[in-house]
C-alpha cells in the first residue's frame, strides 16, 4: 500500500495491515472500533489540537499500532493508568484490547477530556475511566492505586516516577514508551529499577520504539 500525502481516514483495512506489520494480534472487530476512535480524533481535530500526526498511516502506525506495542509486556491485570493520555494513546486501544483491566486515563486539558469522554461513549468502553487533573499540581488527585502506569513522550522517568509513586500500587510498574531521542532519559537517574527494556522497529520504516519498565524503589 502507498503511503498518503496526508487527509482522509484510517480504515479498518489499513489498520489489519499495519497490526499484522507490528505482529500485533487482531480479534473481530478491532479495526474497526480502532478506526472509529482515530477518525474521530481526526475530526476533533480541525478545532482543537488533539494531535500533529494527520497522515493515516501515520496514525496507523505513530498512535495505534505503537501503542499496542505496550501487549509484548502483558499481562495487565488490574489497573492502568495512561499518565498525559492526550487523545487516548495507549489508554483507549489498550481498554479495547484489555476488557478485563480498568483503565483510566489522564489529561490536564479539559478540552482532550471532552474528546477521551466522547470517544469512551462512542466506543462504549465501559473499563475506561476519564479523569482531568494535573499531578504536576502536587494536589491529591481522584484516582486509587494503579498496578501499571503508563506514559507515552511525556516527562522523563525522573520526573514521572516520584511524581506518580503515590498512585502506584505496591507491586506495581511504571511502563515508559520513547523514541530515540529520550533514551538518554532512562539511564539510572531515576528511583527505582529497570526490570525489562524492548527496543522495537515500527512498520513501514518509521522509526524505533523503546518500552522501559521500571519498579519504584519501595514498591516491590
Amino acid at each position: 500500500m502507498m503511503r498518503s500525502g496526508g487527509g482522509g481516514e484510517v480504515s479498518p483495512d489499513l489498520l489489519r495491515e499495519i497490526l499484522a506489520e507490528a505482529g500485533i494480534p487482531d480479534f473481530p472487530g478491532a479495526a474497526e472500533r480502532l478506526a472509529v476512535h482515530a477518525n474521530e480524533m481526526l475530526r476533533w481535530n480541525r478545532s482543537i489540537r488533539l494531535t500533529a500526526i494527520t497522515d493515516p498511516v501515520d496514525v496507523a502506525v505513530k498512535h495505534v499500532a505503537d501503542s499496542l506495542l505496550l501487549l509484548r509486556f502483558a499481562p495487565f491485570p488490574g489497573r492502568i493508568l495512561d499518565f498525559g493520555s492526550g487523545a487516548g494513546y495507549p489508554g483507549i486501544p489498550l481498554a479495547l484490547y484489555l476488557p478485563g483491566a480498568r483503565v483510566t486515563v489522564l489529561e490536564a486539558s479539559v478540552k482532550k477530556c471532552a474528546f477521551l469522554s466522547r470517544a469512551r461513549g462512542m466506543l462504549q468502553l465501559s473499563n475506561v475511566n476519564v479523569v482531568q487533573g494535573r499531578a504536576e499540581e502536587r494536589t491529591e488527585l481522584p484516582l486509587p492505586p494503579h498496578d501499571h502506569i503508563v506514559t507515552r513522550a511525556t516527562a522523563s522517568a525522573g520526573e514521572v516516577v516520584p511524581l506518580l509513586s503515590p498512585y502506584l500500587a505496591d507491586g506495581g510498574r511504571f511502563l515508559f514508551m520513547m523514541g530515540p531521542g529520550a533514551r538518554d532519559g532512562v539511564s539510572g537517574n531515576f528511583p527505582g529499577t529497570v526490570t525489562r527494556r524492548e527496543r522495537f522497529h515500527l512498520p513501514r520504516g518509521m522509526g524505533e520504539r523503546e518500552i522501559v519498565e521500571i519498579e519504584p524503589a519501595g514498591k516491590g
